[in-house]
Formats: C-alpha cells, structure tokens, sequence
C-alpha cells in the first residue's frame, strides 16, 4: 500500500469519528504526531486549536444564554475547555488510537495518557480550521461538544472553590489552604500537584492537574463530595 493509500485510510477513519473528510491530508497526519517522532509535530496545531475552541464555545455559550453575566459564562467556558473535559472527549472519541509516536506507552502513565488525549483533540481542531474554514469547525466542534453544550443547564451556578470557601466561612472556619507543587513537563505543557487543607478532616486533599486553576477545582469538589458523604 502506498503512502497515500495510507494517509486516505486513515482519513476515511477520522471522517468515521467526527464526519469531516479532510482536503489536506498532511494535516491531518500532523495533527495526529507526537514529538516523539518528528519536528513536523502537534504542537503547532494544538496551540492554534486551543485558541478556536475556546473562540467557537464562547461564542456558543454567549448566545446561548442571553442573560448570563460575564463571570458565570466565563466560569463555564473553562469548565468545557478544561484539560479534565477535553482529554475524556478526545478518549471518547478514540483519537488516541491514531496517535503517530515513537517509544510512547500511553498505558504507562494515566497522566501521559490524558495529556495526549486533550493535545490531540486541540490539534485535530487547529487542523481542521485550517483546512476548511471557522464556519464549519464550528459545526464540527459544536456536534463533538453537543453534550456539554447542552447538558449543562445551571450555568449560573458557583464553582467548586467558591463554594468550599463559602462553606467554610459559613462554618466560622478559615478558609482552604491550597499549595501548589510543579511535578514535571515543559514549560507550554506543565503538570501540578494541587494539596488542599480543611479544618473539618485531618488527611490532605490532592489532584493532578495540568493548570493551577483546574487543580484547585478539582480537589475542591473532591473535598465538597466528601462533607456531603458524612452529612
């Protein structure tokens, strides 16, 4: 089989997954290699689709919900593009299957694994802007990111670490104490260790995170699921 017998198979699957044919297929293998392998890698592509899908679900929540202020869009819109969402869609999807590498175990590391995952659907996306147009990315995103976009109906509501901290204050506590530790990773691509203290239990709380921020949440609602276990 050819090279290009490769690249159209590989394309046809792709079209199987999201119902979009790529023109270019170079793209599209782009969008699928790792570092690992080749210069001509992700990298690129994930940085430009990191910035369309953020563009394309603003712009859907801000249409969406005309009577939402600008702090409780902005909450839901990182709640959607966080690494956490991204990385489960992109696994849902299967994309990490086509992954284009050299010497990389994803099953080696559930870290490594969810990293790719969420770098791979950014770049796919950074691919497909490019070799279409922002009208039908958008269609393309918007149908891979439907449930989000329609499920989540209180957008109004307060984050995880809002609510702890008010939690707390209501309680007459101190506040949370949060720390953040750099495990590992480059500089556009870092992984944190977020601890959280209570009063209320003596074990420290902690997850992993790519972002500071996305950290924090996500411990916060470890901790908040654990004081309604013992409500």
């Amino acid at each position: 089989m050819s090279n290009k017998d490769n690249k159209d198979t590989l394309a046809d699957k792709i079209y199987e997954l999201i119902d979009y044919k790529f023109k270019n297929n170079d793209l599209l293998i782009e969008s699928l290699t790792h570092k690992s392998i080749s210069t001509n890698n992700y990298e690129r592509l994930e940085f430009l689709g990191d910035a369309v899908l953020q563009l394309i679900i603003t712009e859907n929540l801000y249409k969406k919900y005309t009577n939402i202020d600008e702090g409780s869009l902005s909450r839901e819109k990182q709640s959607i593009v966080s690494k956490n969402t991204i990385s489960k869609i992109s696994l849902d999807l299967g994309l990490s299957n086509f992954l284009i590498s050299k010497n990389i175990d994803l099953n080696d590391s559930i870290s490594l694994k969810n990293t790719v995952a969420a770098n791979m659907i950014e770049s796919l996306i950074g691919a497909i802007f490019l070799d279409s147009d922002y009208s039908t990315c958008k269609n393309i995103v918007s149908k891979i990111f439907s449930e989000k976009l329609l499920v989540k109906k209180n957008i109004g509501t307060k984050d995880p670490k809002t609510k702890l901290q008010e939690y707390m204050q209501s309680l007459g506590m101190i506040l949370p104490i949060y720390e953040t530790i750099h495990i590992k990773g480059p500089p556009h691509q870092p992984s944190f260790k977020i601890t959280c203290k209570v009063p209320l239990f003596k074990e420290i709380f902690e997850s992993i995170s790519t972002t500071v921020r996305e950290g924090q949440q996500t411990v916060s609602k470890i901790i908040l699921d654990k004081i309604n276990e013992e409500k």
